[in-house]
């Protein structure tokens, strides 16, 4: 995972090799830039629920799901939510959602603006290994032609938004963000002291 976190953070500064297309990056009902409670009272499935690390009334179990974030992030105001299903037992897993017809768990990283609200800033995505190819075209016919593509990796930018895609031994991870909220995100994160 701090692999996949310092290839992101690299790649946030590495240049486009061709033209940003200005085809929209969305992800189906949730965007980056919307507020979750926009996602939280969408028509959602039945037993399905939007659940934050921050949210006072959890199901009993989702405290043990990777919901809590690390204390810089926390003071930053960032919170992570996902879909969950209850199993009718009142038992609360993460829901996979279908992406080019692949079971995808998304996590969903949102960040207080400015008026307060939270707001979606980063959405990723996890699939099992071996559908970087079926994935890589379902996006390309959504978004139009990656900016950088390799056999393992693909890159789409569109004026603030960027996603990204890529395969290793763990799956298929994909990331979908906001530039200019991560800056905010960036902003706001503690710094370290400084050398003598």
């Amino acid at each position: 995972m701090r692999l996949a976190v310092a290839l992101f953070l690299a790649l946030l500064s590495t240049p486009a090799l061709a033209a940003d297309t200005t085809r929209p990056l969305d992800l189906g009902p949730a965007q980056i830039g919307m507020r979750i409670n926009q996602l939280r009272y969408a028509a959602l499935p039945a037993n399905t629920r939007v659940i934050c690390g921050w949210d006072e009334a959890k199901p009993a179990g989702v405290e043990k799901t990777p919901l809590v974030m690390p204390g810089a992030m926390a003071t930053a105001k960032v919170d992570r939510c996902a879909l969950f299903a209850d199993n009718g037992k009142d038992v609360w897993s993460p829901r996979p959602t279908m992406l080019a017809g692949v079971p995808t768990e998304f996590w969903f990283l949102t960040i207080e603006d400015e008026s307060g609200s939270q707001r979606i800033f980063q959405i990723v995505g996890r699939q099992p290994s071996d559908n970087f190819d079926k994935t890589a075209a379902a996006l390309t016919e959504r978004w139009g032609a990656p900016v950088q593509k390799a056999s393992y990796f693909a890159r789409w930018v569109s004026g603030s938004a960027e996603g990204q895609m890529k395969e290793d031994g763990e799956g298929v991870m994909l990331w979908l963000f906001d530039t200019k909220l991560h800056a905010l995100m960036e902003s706001r994160m503690p710094r370290g002291k400084a050398k003598k």
